[in-house]
This record gives C-alpha cells, sequence and structure tokens, in this order.
C-alpha cells in the first residue's frame, strides 16, 4: 500500500451524510482560497472574497484529508479552485496527493494571472486538466475581468498549451458576446479565438438571473433571456459545421411542452443526484453552486470530521427526489418556459457525465 494510505485520518464522517453520498459522490469541487489577484464584475463568489471572520483557506492537512474521505465515497474527478487557486501555497502538493491517493482527473479553474514558472513545477505537471478563466475574444470583450488581464491570461495559455497541459477555457455568456461586433455573434467569435489557441475545449457558464442570492452581486452583464437563448441556437448551428474544438454549454431554459416529454434527461439536478460536492475555506460544503454566497449548505466540517447539516439552512430541503422537475433553486419570469440545472450542458464531452452517470443515454 502505498505511503500515503497509511495516513492516520483523523476526520470522522456522520454517517447520515455517508448514507447519502457513498457511492453516489463522484466529483469534488475545492475552493482553496478565498483570496484572489482579480476583482471580476460577474465574480458569484464576492461574498466569500470579501468578507471572512474565520479563515480564509482550506488548511493543507484538512484538503488532503477530505480528498481521502471523499475518494473513499467514491470520487473521483477533483477541481482545485478559489478565489485563485494558485495563491494556495500548498497548491502543487495537493495535485501530486490527489493522484497518489488515486483521483483519475485532477484539475484546477485558474484566472491565468500567475508566475511563469509556476507551470513548470513537476506536480503541476501531473494535472490532468487546467482551464483558464476568459470571458472575451479581446481585451475590449474581456474587460468584466479587469484592464490589462486579457494579454496576461492568454500569455499563460498559450505556454501551457506550448508545455503539452491539457488546457481548456471557461468562458461566462454576458451581455457583450449575445451582440453581433462586425456582423457576426460576440460568442461565435470567442469559439474562433479559443480555438484558435489550440486549446482542448470551452465551457461556457451562463449569468443569468433566476432568483438566486447571486443575482445581487454579479453585476449587469447578464444577458436576456431572448438573447441567451438566440446566442445558444447560434452556436448549435455553428459548431455542426465543423468546428474542431470540443463545446460544453449550459442550455438553461427550455419549453415546458418539451421537459415534459423527456424529464429523465431534462430533469437532471445535481443536488438530486448527489454526485457533486464543493467546499469552503468557512467550513461549509454544498451541492448546488447557485447557493454559493448564501446560508444554505448541505453539511459543515472541521478537523474532527464531517457533518451534516440537519438545521433549517439544510440544502436538502429543496430536492424532491420522488419527481423530475426543472431547476429546484432558481426561478424565472416566464410563461411556458422552465429553468433547468445549471449543470445541465447537453452532449458535453465531461468524464463524470459521459462515464459516470452516463447521461446521454436518457436523451430520446
Amino acid at each position: 500500500m502505498h505511503q500515503l494510505h497509511q495516513l492516520k485520518i483523523v476526520m470522522k464522517i456522520d454517517k447520515q451524510f455517508e448514507d447519502i453520498f457513498r457511492g453516489k459522490l463522484y466529483q469534488v469541487f475545492m475552493y482553496l482560497i478565498d483570496r484572489c489577484n482579480l476583482s471580476c464584475e460577474q465574480c458569484l463568489y464576492k461574498p466569500n472574497l470579501a468578507f471572512q471572520l474565520h479563515r480564509k483557506e482550506i488548511p493543507y492537512n484538512e484538503a488532503k484529508e477530505l480528498l481521502q474521505k471523499f475518494y473513499d465515497l467514491g470520487a473521483s474527478k477533483v477541481t482545485f479552485m478559489g478565489g485563485e487557486p494558485t495563491l494556495y501555497k500548498e497548491l502543487p502538493q495537493l495535485i501530486n496527493d490527489a493522484k497518489e491517493m488515486g483521483y483519475s482527473y485532477v484539475r484546477m479553474d485558474t484566472n491565468g494571472i500567475f508566475p511563469k514558472e509556476f507551470l513548470d513545477d513537476k506536480n503541476v505537471r501531473k494535472i490532468d486538466e487546467i482551464t483558464f478563466s476568459l470571458d472575451g475574444y479581446d481585451e475590449k470583450t474581456n474587460s468584466i475581468r479587469g484592464v490589462g488581464v486579457f494579454k496576461k491570461c492568454t500569455e499563460s495559455i498559450k505556454k501551457a498549451v506550448k508545455l503539452g497541459y491539457m488546457v481548456q477555457i471557461t468562458c461566462c455568456i454576458h451581455k457583450g458576446l449575445t451582440k453581433k461586433d462586425r456582423g457576426k455573434l460576440g460568442i461565435l467569435r470567442m469559439i474562433d479565438f479559443t480555438e484558435s489557441l489550440s486549446v482542448e475545449q470551452i465551457n461556457f457558464h451562463d449569468l443569468l438571473k433566476v432568483g438566486v442570492p447571486r443575482d445581487t452581486w454579479t453585476g449587469q452583464v447578464a444577458p436576456s433571456y431572448k438573447s441567451y437563448v438566440s446566442a445558444i441556437k447560434a452556436v448549435e448551428i455553428y459548431v455542426s459545421k465543423n468546428k474542431k474544438i470540443k463545446i460544453r454549454i449550459p442550455q438553461r431554459l427550455i419549453k415546458a411542452s418539451a421537459f415534459q416529454e423527456n424529464p429523465d434527461y431534462y430533469g437532471y439536478c445535481s443536488g438530486k443526484q448527489k454526485d457533486r460536492l464543493l467546499v469552503f475555506p468557512d467550513g461549509t460544503m454544498r451541492i448546488c453552486s447557485l447557493l454559493i454566497g448564501s446560508p444554505y449548505h448541505v453539511a459543515t466540517y472541521d478537523k474532527n470530521g464531517i457533518h451534516l447539516n440537519n438545521s433549517p439552512t439544510s440544502e436538502l430541503v429543496r430536492y424532491n427526489e420522488t419527481i423530475n422537475s426543472p431547476c429546484a433553486m432558481g426561478k424565472i419570469k416566464a410563461t411556458k418556459i422552465v429553468l433547468l440545472c445549471i449543470a445541465f450542458k447537453p452532449k458535453q464531452d465531461e468524464p463524470v457525465w459521459t462515464e459516470r452517470l452516463k447521461w446521454e443515454r436518457k436523451r430520446i
């Protein structure tokens, strides 16, 4: 047995928590640090970055023990993020730890603003994927991330590609990308630009205002429902024309009649599936990212263990597992339209979606 597995794990798992997640938990998002070197207008993590009474990062020993516990429950994929994860000094060691524990897919989400030598670290080189956050195809369209960020981030992307990393880009669909630029929709120009960088995939995130806490602090960059749907349709047509780059995009909005035709497929909900956990420095865990910045969570943890949240702030009260329904958290002001899970991205090429959940088999 590898030496890492011989470490004495002092954390205890609440039996209720274990019963809920064992055999269902496939991936973990570890928000290692509540610090960032940027201040993006659309950031859903603003409350955590702006104010913490206790601590602003997960202690290394706790992070390592949590990784082992999650692996024992069935997790095979972990994402290190923040804040900005490269500000967490033990990140390279955690990458190595995760691979040695047996995680088959280890990745990180970064804004790309880090020292050039970071990518040369021997432990960082063991990572399976680096995803860079980039929200535009030039300085102007990426301005919601700050002045000068576009140049620095793209330089990091180019170096990572040159070094042979599996590189992906994550991009928020802000209203600037749903408008035409020189006769072409901005989101299509974003796809072209991403493809020119020779990265593997672009993963889009939505910023729609859907009646959840983040609506109040994610700025005024969200597109309208109409422009969002139009942009999604344009992307679907565009990628069918022999685009080489892989694309993940959240459908989010669908006609109620279409939902009822295949609720088993469109009713995907990470909260009902229990396939993921989001872990934060303040000692809370969530399943749904729409609850970030709110008091609602599924569990807490400390150096002694993981504890299921049975208080009125339990996230689990929102999930009705007896039916396949639209998004359990959000709501929209529209008729005959329903909201889908923020993680529902049809035909996405993502390990948990394709290999563990096998969700596309539910498509009629």
